[in-house]
């Protein structure tokens, strides 16, 4: 999972901040265990998300799981950055 998150890219100094960061990585660790044990609707959604082409020899791993819950925080924080900028509040993209 550490190539996945992108963790070589991290130049973090200090034991407070090592600590934080690794307490948000077990937390999303957990997270997407969660989300695999449970198998639930939102785990196909999230598979789907990620890049899953539906064929029967693909592995429903950890990295499609990551990079479906990336792309919907993505877009959530689009939408909710778009709807501050119509708005009138925020942001202006003009």
């Amino acid at each position: 999972m550490k190539t996945g998150l992108g963790l070589e890219t991290f130049q973090v100094r200090g034991l407070a901040r090592i600590r934080k960061v690794v307490a948000v990585l077990l937390g999303l660790a957990v997270f997407l265990w969660e989300v695999e044990r449970l198998g639930d609707p939102f785990k196909g959604f999230l598979l789907q998300l990620g890049g899953k082409l539906g064929l029967p020899s693909e592995r429903d791993g950890p990295y499609l799981l990551l990079r479906g819950l990336v792309r919907l925080l993505n877009y959530e924080v689009t939408q909710e950055l778009l709807k501050q900028a119509k708005g009138g509040r925020g942001r202006s993209f003009g």
